[in-house]
């Protein structure tokens, strides 16, 4: 059983999809400053060229597309965070109610003389006491 699996058996399980949210709006920052800054390199190379009209669209494209990029990384990652969460939370109600039906069927507690002070049986298993 991996460490993952545990905590939502637990119930104590971190909301993953808040991580997912906060690398999204991280990855969104730097996506934006770094499209805008490589707009800014090109408009100043083509003004050192004697390019100024086209300078100043590079910019207004490196702003441009920054900015949709920007919100479109945060978009995506707020969605898929929530969708993350609402399917952790499904998954940990639905591991519950199994566990009440399932796991409390197979339960055997074992004194320290080897004898079986109280059982629950799964059906078709044989128990041995092992001394």
């Amino acid at each position: 059983m991996n460490f993952y699996y545990m905590f939502i058996i637990q119930g104590d399980y971190m909301k993953i999809g808040s991580i997912i949210k906060g690398t999204g709006r991280i990855l969104g920052t730097v996506t934006e400053f770094n499209i805008k800054i490589t707009g800014e390199v090109i408009g100043t190379l083509l003004e050192l060229s004697n390019k100024p009209k086209v300078a100043e669209k590079s910019r207004d494209f490196g702003d441009k597309l920054g900015d949709f990029l920007s919100d479109a990384t945060r978009f995506t990652a707020e969605f898929t965070g929530n969708v993350v969460d609402k399917t952790i939370d499904k998954s940990v109600k639905n591991i519950k109610k199994i566990q009440n039906k399932v796991i409390k069927e197979s339960v055997i507690e074992i004194n320290e003389k080897g004898e079986v002070l109280e059982k629950s049986y799964i059906r078709g298993a044989e128990y041995k006491v092992i001394e």
